[in-house]
């Protein structure tokens, strides 16, 4: 017997349960797990299910979970990750001084409820859905701005934050939206956000980097599945063969209309009905295909969801979504690793945009399929999600370093304690232009230009709004936002690098922006405390880091 089908007749009969199995190489192809809380823990650091997994694991390493970091930490920590801001000083004073019980989840309430809060969590969206507004980095001097984009990025905002079903919200990828929820329509252009190649290039070229591009983008941000290495052949480790990855092609070929030709010179296209190409090449084209999807997520033949009078896309989105017959377990699975993944700089399976056998296993394969189980059925809302994992105990640890539990489990995986993580380049622009005081809050509208191939333009004070609202150019990079690990927008990109280097460290010295905002903030300082230098002190400490200065800082 193969030696890789005896280790899955094993873990067949090991996890026969109905839970997908943490280390099957095809673990996120199973049903989820029933839904069914961890029965022998009991603790009171428990503040919900999501700790009972959590601590069962720990037990099982001799591990423990810290204490509770302080409120100063905890007002800062989920601010930022709620809405991307620092609290103001007022809201810390209320948070600090509220003793009710419920003090903490009314705070999450409230910045849950905060219109930034939608712009903090579409950027994410935003990254895994490649958004640029240019036509990509291939055409150089060329990378025209596709003029209606923002508006992408603003229904993605404005569906956050009205907690928009995500069912829903996979389905407005595709679909026409009804009358009644019309601020929803330029979700559409999803599938079109992807890069094209320069005039010059052959036209059926074009077609097929353009469709190859679809369906990958498909495949990483609603499955987790890399389907775009099926192209040439059939998938190496995962069960996507390139028949089924052509037939994900039928239903988005009517969608790529390449004009034929190249600059002036007319090339016809090889390919006007969807075909099998062999070795991925349109020069080789097989048989015709029909419209299909991925077997291993299909419980029913093609034609439950290709019923008659629904056009491709439409019974795409009806599979995507189905969680009885079709891939929608999956999707559940996708996207509350992606939350886990913003909150705590790590998801539960490590490589968001890869479930596959090429991906990371689950480090908690039992409580990433409960969650998901709530997820679906919470209707598919994300801030019940929010408040489920921001009120767990293990989201509220504290970030004191334990060395013998470093030792054990050097990177976390098993979160024995909230481990800090550097902001994103966006945050850090925003909370500098925030302490400044000189960010502008407007929310919406056409973004605002970084300049073109030829010339950047500077972050000046006209364009000081959140850095969403920055143009996302992809021939051009922010002079700000490219020291700071921006995203790739042109393919999906599901867990950022957050590294520091020595550029961004130079930036922080020595940049005219940097010592432009520093003038802002001390000129805030001194207007809203006076010349009472300790007072200064305290203030700026206050504003910049959400916490009083300690003695040492205040007498340095």
């Amino acid at each position: 017997m193969d030696s890789r089908l005896y280790l899955a007749v094993v873990f067949s009969f090991v996890f026969g349960n109905g839970g997908a199995a943490a280390d099957s190489p095809q673990w996120s192809f199973e049903p989820l797990a029933a839904d069914v809380l961890p029965g022998s823990v009991d603790s009171p650091w428990i503040a919900n299910p999501v700790d009972g997994f959590i601590l069962e694991k720990l037990k099982e390493y001799d591990l423990k979970p810290q204490g509770e970091a302080d409120r100063h930490s905890l007002i800062r920590r989920v601010t930022a990750t709620l809405t991307g801001l620092p609290p103001s000083i007022e809201e810390i004073e209320a948070f600090i001084t509220d003793s009710s019980p419920d003090a903490y989840a009314r705070m999450v309430d409230r910045l849950l409820e905060s219109p930034h809060y939608g712009e903090r969590w579409a950027r994410h969206w935003l990254d895994v859905a490649r958004y640029g507004e240019s036509n990509g980095t291939l055409t150089v001097n060329e990378d025209k701005v596709r003029g209606d984009a923002w508006q992408y990025r603003d229904a993605v905002i404005g569906a956050f934050n009205a907690d928009l079903p995500f069912n829903q919200f996979v389905r407005f990828q595709f679909v026409d939206v009804p009358d009644e929820k019309k601020q929803y329509r330029p979700l559409r252009q999803f599938i079109h956000l992807g890069t094209r190649l320069q005039n010059n290039a052959d036209p059926n070229d074009k077609q097929f980097h353009r469709l190859n591009d679809m369906i990958a983008t498909t495949g990483n941000a609603f499955l987790g599945l890399t389907l775009g290495c099926a192209r040439c052949h059939d998938h190496p480790v995962d069960p996507v063969s390139t028949e089924e990855y052509y037939r994900l092609s039928a239903i988005f070929f009517d969608q790529v209309k390449e004009p034929p030709k190249a600059s002036r010179k007319k090339i016809p296209l090889s390919i006007i009905q969807p075909r099998l190409l062999l070795k991925g090449n349109w020069s080789t084209p097989g048989a015709a295909v029909e419209p299909g999807f991925i077997n291993k997520l299909m419980r029913q033949p093609v034609e439950h969801w290709h019923t008659k009078g629904k056009g491709e896309l439409e019974s795409l989105a009806d599979w995507l979504t189905d969680t009885g017959n079709g891939s929608g377990q999956q999707l559940a699975r996708v996207l509350v690793n992606r939350i886990w993944h913003y909150h705590f700089g790590r998801g539960l399976v490590a490589t968001p945009n890869d479930f596959g056998s090429l991906g990371s296993r689950p480090s908690h394969p039992l409580l990433l399929d409960w969650l998901a189980v709530q997820f679906i059925k919470g209707g598919w809302k994300l801030k019940p999600i929010h408040r489920l994992i921001l009120g767990s105990a293990v989201y509220r640890q504290s970030s004191a370093r334990d060395v013998s539990a470093a030792k054990t489990d050097a990177d976390n995986s098993l979160l024995w304690e909230y481990r800090p993580r550097r902001l994103e380049a966006e945050i850090i622009r925003d909370h500098l232009l925030a302490v400044a005081g000189v960010l502008r809050t407007e929310m919406y509208g056409r973004s605002i230009s970084i300049g073109n191939y030829k010339k950047r333009e500077d972050d000046r004070p006209e364009s000081w709004r959140r850095s969403i609202y920055l143009q996302v150019h992809r021939a051009v990079r922010h002079p700000t936002l490219s020291l700071f690990d921006p995203p790739d927008a042109e393919r999906s990109d599901g867990a950022r690098t957050t590294a520091s280097s020595p550029d961004s460290a130079l930036f922080a010295l020595n940049s005219p922006l940097v010592w432009t905002l520093a003038g802002h903030f001390a000129k805030r300082v001194e207007k809203e405390t006076g010349k009472d230098l300790e007072r200064q002190v305290e203030y700026a400490y206050r504003l910049a880091l959400c916490r009083p200065p300690r003695k040492n800082e205040l007498e340095i």
